[in-house]
């Protein structure tokens, strides 16, 4: 196997995880929304998730989806600092920026990621 399909095995390998990390932290949203209270262990968790998320997008070539991670991520640290005072719009917002982050997901494919067809040749320079 050459080195650029090896790069490309693992770009596949990283967007379904993406995928998955994005059904994940539309998990825990669901959770917080459906409990009708704010936990913070569970806007941990989606944070942790989504800054795992804004790097791996980045560092592989996803970079449309990396910004979107970084958006909501920044918007759930957010949330976390205000600890209990989450108001139902603020809920709102950090609903719409996954819906923004999971449509980016639905429609990113392996070969949209920069690296893909990438010369290696010209990398290692």
């Amino acid at each position: 196997m050459t080195m650029q399909e090896q790069l490309r095995v693992l770009i596949q390998r990283n967007c379904a995880k993406l995928v998955e990390q994005i059904v994940d932290v539309g998990r825990l949203l669901a959770q917080i929304e459906e409990s009708g209270a704010v936990s913070e262990d569970l806007i941990a968790e989606a944070q942790g998730i989504t800054h795992q998320m804004k790097g791996a997008a980045g560092s592989i070539g996803f970079g449309e989806m990396g910004a979107a991670a970084t958006v909501l991520d920044e918007n759930l640290k957010d949330l976390r600092k205000r600890a209990g005072a989450i108001s139902p719009d603020q809920l709102q917002a950090t609903r719409r920026l996954f819906v923004t982050l999971q449509s980016i997901g639905e429609r990113t494919t392996p070969e949209m990621s920069t690296l893909y067809n990438a010369d290696l040749s010209q990398l290692a320079r």
